[in-house]
């Protein structure tokens, strides 16, 4: 491809309104949508594409190629988060189940008490069952379908569990913070 080029693929790949939506729904199928756009999986497929057009390869099915580029991205940016989410609370349930000296131990579990105060009841309830009476999540999911009326899987839980963290941590910044 000469250097004169117009590089009429990365203009067509940025003026197919279906490539977007496409991403859209697959950010939002995976929940990924919180913190990715489908402007940022597409630019990234763009640049792909534009180096790859550099590189003198030539593109026949510019959007379709564009389509499987997100669609990889999108695969490795969801398994890198949910690696991340994992080890996040893997971090705190190791903290919440680790024996600390008799002297600490009532210290840090008096502070942990009165930040969970601070947070939405529902939150504390999870957190209670999980970190202080040890229950599995399938059992959480259990406890909550039957408050709720409705079923709730254990996915959910785990998800609710995980904003329940987020939150606590939240307060715990609010107060380092002041």
């Amino acid at each position: 491809m000469s250097k004169n080029s117009d590089y009429s693929e990365v203009r067509q790949v940025l003026q197919t309104p279906w490539l977007k939506t496409h991403i859209r729904s697959r950010l939002h199928a995976l929940k990924l949508s919180s913190f990715l756009s489908e402007e940022d999986i597409v630019q990234h497929s763009v640049m792909c594409l534009f180096e790859t057009l550099q590189s003198g390869k030539q593109v026949n099915h510019p959007v379709a190629w564009a389509k499987l580029v997100s669609e990889r991205y999108i695969s490795k940016l969801y398994k890198k988060h949910r690696v991340s989410e994992a080890t996040e609370l893997e971090k705190i349930e190791y903290f919440a189940n680790q024996n600390c000296d008799k002297n600490n131990s009532y210290d840090i579990h008096e502070e942990i008490a009165k930040n969970i105060q601070q947070i939405k009841t529902k939150n504390r309830a999870i957190l209670r069952m999980r970190f202080f009476q040890k229950f599995s999540w399938k059992k959480i999911a259990e406890i909550l379908s039957h408050q709720e009326g409705t079923q709730i899987c254990v996915a959910t839980a785990r998800k609710r569990g995980e904003r329940a963290v987020k939150e606590l941590r939240q307060v715990f910044l609010n107060k380092l913070a002041s």
